[in-house]
């Protein structure tokens, strides 16, 4: 019974709470179902289609077949002016008539199919090499709207917090006026009163922030108006990815950066398509077959409509079947088209003598500059411990004397404002290393499986 309970209560919070969701799975969450990247992979089937176009064309890519049906003039037997027995067509007698017709053209380049076929598998890979390094892309978006979330959450407790304690402040301070204490005057309640604006606005712009990253983030789920987001995260801390070497990084990069793999896969389709504008300046050969077979069962046919297959002035059986040469006239027209197949090959070569060195060095760029700002962070963490030890002493020292609201303001201000810049570090080192992740190659769930699965 208790068991029961416990389920039926645990479905109900779910229902209530909605789900959770860590920066992981809702970036799994966000890939799958944000609709320009469904958009985008369902595009990738243009390409598969081609393959698929090519197949079609290669098994007798010219096949005709007719067929008619109608009436038919009958034939009659007579004898000429020079005393030969002739036929002739006896409009009195009609018929009726079928025909059939059929063409075929096949034909015997297999090397030219497999050569693009080839060239158009390779040029696939590329594309989605190409759609997965833009995934890659959008989930640094993702992360940053996660991060950016629970940096406005901070700031939205941040703010009401600042409002709270300036709030006691003031009731403080209007005690110690009622009681008539010598050291408080109005100009200090004047004083402290004069800065509530301030906090005011900032808990106006936590709440718009909030409100302005919940939009990005409903849009990414596709979550109805008025779903709840909850986070396993409650606040916001750096992110638990290792920071690795710059060694380790660049290693990563080479071996699953798809930038490279889609330069590979495109060096290997030019390739290909170079291969097959030279094939195309000879000679083509082809099989033609055509078969042809008509006939009519109008009057005076009684003897030859035993035979299925007699002919006369209307009754036709006729077929063909050879082997064709086809050489294009226009060769320079083939030459210019591999030329440029030619040209657009060597020019991808050139890219890859430099495209690896090109990765690594903005692996590095980024790799000094998210390691500055984990520095920088140690440095703020130890600030930040100083400003609180000081409001806490300026904190004991209102108590004992209210008249020091301006220093109780100002040392309050001074830990705010810190404590501020320390939530927006953390949410920037974050994205940086979502930015760090991307250029390795890696997608985020490809790191986790790597590098904290173990």
């Amino acid at each position: 019974m208790v068991i029961r309970v416990l389920a039926v209560l645990s479905l109900v919070l779910s229902f209530a709470w909605g789900e959770s969701y860590d920066c992981l799975r809702f970036v799994n969450e966000s890939i799958k179902k944000d609709p320009m990247v469904a958009e985008k992979r369902y595009s990738s089937m243009k390409k598969k289609e081609q393959l698929a176009t090519l197949k079609s064309e290669v098994i007798l890519p010219t096949f005709t077949f007719s067929m008619m049906v109608g009436p038919a003039p009958g034939l009659k037997e007579h004898v000429d002016s020079w005393g030969d027995t002739v036929e002739s067509w006896d409009f009195t007698k009609m018929g009726p008539y079928w025909g059939t017709q059929i063409k075929a053209t096949q034909p015997l380049n297999l090397g030219q199919y497999n050569v693009g076929k080839k060239a158009i598998q390779a040029d696939i890979r590329q594309y989605e090499l190409g759609l997965l390094h833009g995934e890659h892309k959008k989930e640094v978006e993702l992360q940053s709207y996660y991060y950016n979330y629970l940096l406005a959450l901070e700031m939205n407790r941040l703010a009401k917090d600042v409002q709270k304690q300036i709030n006691n402040a003031y009731e403080k301070l209007e005690e110690a006026l009622d009681n008539d204490e010598p050291n408080v005057s109005q100009m200090d309640l004047l004083k402290l009163k004069s800065n509530m604006y301030v906090v005011q606005e900032a808990v106006s712009d936590a709440d718009r922030g909030l409100k302005q990253v919940m939009l990005a983030i409903r849009f990414s789920l596709q979550l109805e108006e008025g779903a709840l987001f909850s986070t396993v995260d409650s606040v916001l801390t750096i992110r638990p990815e290792p920071f690795l070497s710059l060694e380790e990084y660049k290693n990563l990069a080479l071996k699953f950066h798809p930038e490279l793999k889609q330069l590979k896969a495109g060096l290997e389709a030019r390739s290909y398509q170079k291969d097959l504008a030279e094939a195309k300046l000879a000679p083509e050969f082809f099989i033609m077959a055509e078969f042809e077979y008509v006939k009519s069962w109008a009057g005076d046919r009684q003897v030859i409509q035993k035979n299925a297959f007699a002919q006369d002035a209307v009754n036709t059986l006729s077929g063909t079947f050879g082997i064709g040469l086809r050489y294009r006239l226009n060769f320079w027209k083939g030459w210019q088209n591999y030329r440029n197949a030619r040209i657009e090959y060597n020019a991808l070569r050139m890219k890859e003598h430099y495209a690896a060195q090109g990765l690594l060095l903005k692996i590095e760029e980024q790799y000094y500059k998210v390691q500055s700002m984990k520095e920088k962070l140690e440095s703020m963490k130890t600030s930040l411990r100083a400003t609180e030890a000081i409001l806490k002493g300026v904190a004991i020292q209102y108590d004992l004397d209210p008249s020091n609201a301006e220093k109780l303001l100002s040392a309050y201000t001074q830990n705010v404002n810190l404590l501020k810049k320390y939530y927006f570090a953390i949410s920037s080192y974050n994205t940086e290393y979502a930015e760090l992740l991307y250029r390795t190659g890696l997608s985020l769930q490809e790191f986790h499986d790597t590098y904290m699965s173990k």
